[in-house]
């Protein structure tokens, strides 16, 4: 592409072009990694086991689909992005791409993107699924989730890829994505737990009492988009990594957190 091509396309566009592949290849690599593949394996099994007492109606596969989406994705999800995103380190390839006209930075954001996009897809399909098992048949109204609940479960699923990737980032070490799944879910064991609206800042759905504590009143959608900057926060620590680019760590990051946070009070208010 000449630069006559890109004035008349527009510098947006000519990213867009140019990150495509990327995105598509980062994508790919996740989808066929076998890690991400035992959530379906699990799921089978754990179905297979359940003596599901109240039978497998509509109201068994509601809860199945959102346990799912929201329990066994993000863990598994959660360690096939960082292995993904760490390949190139653990294969020692870094200095390879060093060299390759592509930038470490849209390298990043290319691996970002190719993880976060298809797992929010499948969790806008798990939440759709959930609608339209609802809409057919009776579920029972402790169990039923609101829409703003629903829209919860894409974010949920894209910010345990996108965790991944930032603990591959942040953590080059083996065993730092070990270190990120334990300081999370100790963070919600033992730190939320001691105040009423702990859920709410979670990276986690309301829907659902977390260990026998039900959630405070809220907006449920505002907790989407309160998920939605935790997603944007993790992506954007993860592509401005390197010490050179930490200016703009802080120009871009500051803001968002700070959207995120307004986020995060305005959905209790």
């Amino acid at each position: 592409m000449d630069a006559a091509e890109s004035v008349a396309t527009g510098p947006v566009v000519v990213v867009s072009r140019r990150l495509a592949p990327l995105i598509g290849r980062e994508a790919r690599r996740l989808v066929r990694h076998p890690v991400l593949w035992l959530v379906p394996v699990v799921v089978i099994v754990t179905t297979a086991f359940d003596s599901a007492s109240g039978g497998r109606d509509a109201g068994y596969w509601y809860g199945t689909i959102f346990i799912t989406v929201t329990f066994f994705g993000p863990i598994f999800v959660l360690f096939s992005a960082n292995l993904v995103a760490s390949g190139a380190r653990r294969s020692r390839a870094e200095e390879m791409l060093n060299v390759t006209p592509t930038t470490d930075t849209r390298r990043t954001w290319a691996m970002s993107l190719g993880v976060a996009l298809p797992l929010a897809g499948v969790g806008a399909v798990g939440a759709g699924a959930m609608a339209l098992i609802d809409s057919v048949k009776d579920i029972p109204p402790e169990d039923v989730r609101t829409a703003g609940e629903l829209a919860q479960l894409p974010f949920v699923l894209a910010g345990a890829g996108l965790l991944g990737v930032l603990a591959a980032r942040w953590l080059p070490f083996a065993g730092g994505v070990l270190v990120t799944f334990l300081a999370a879910t100790l963070g919600g064991l033992v730190l939320f737990r001691r105040f009423d609206s702990g859920i709410w800042w979670m990276w986690w759905t309301t829907g659902t009492p977390f260990e026998g504590q039900a959630p405070v009143p809220g907006e449920p959608w505002l907790h989407a988009a309160y998920l939605a900057g935790l997603c944007a926060c993790a992506a954007i620590a993860a592509v401005y990594r390197d010490r050179a680019q930490w200016p703009r760590l802080a120009l871009v990051g500051v803001p968002v957190m700070a959207a995120t946070l307004v986020l995060g009070w305005l959905q209790l208010r």
